[in-house]
């Protein structure tokens, strides 16, 4: 009984197919080929099935969008709450924005004592 070791005229297709990780032949499309490689080799993405990446990145972007829009909202808020603050513990009174400027050497000769 012998073994054939030739290989089969026509072969069947790759089980997974890999099509979506092949370079592309366009050059904007190479461009945009390397980033998302990158980005899915740099956060592990390459080992989940694509509902899981889709998954995975809704959360992120949802993150991303309320921690921008809480800096964009509150920081400049707090940061007033903040400069006051430092001001107080500075001086030991509340002098408002004069006074820090007067003292970093900013508001010499703006105002004028009535």
């Amino acid at each position: 009984m012998a073994i054939s070791l030739t290989p089969p005229a026509v072969l069947p297709p790759a089980k997974p197919d890999h099509s979506h990780v092949r370079k592309p032949t366009s050059p904007l499309g190479v461009v945009v080929w390397r980033y998302r490689m990158w980005f899915e080799s740099t956060f592990a993405l390459s080992m989940l099935e694509p509902w899981e990446k889709l998954f995975l990145i809704t959360i992120f972007a949802v993150l991303f969008l309320l921690i921008c829009s809480g800096m964009v909202m509150y920081l400049p808020k707090h940061l007033d709450i903040m400069q006051r603050r430092a001001v107080y513990y500075l001086w030991g009174q509340e002098g408002g924005e004069r006074l820090l400027w007067q003292w970093l050497g900013f508001g010499v000769g703006l105002h004028k004592e009535l």
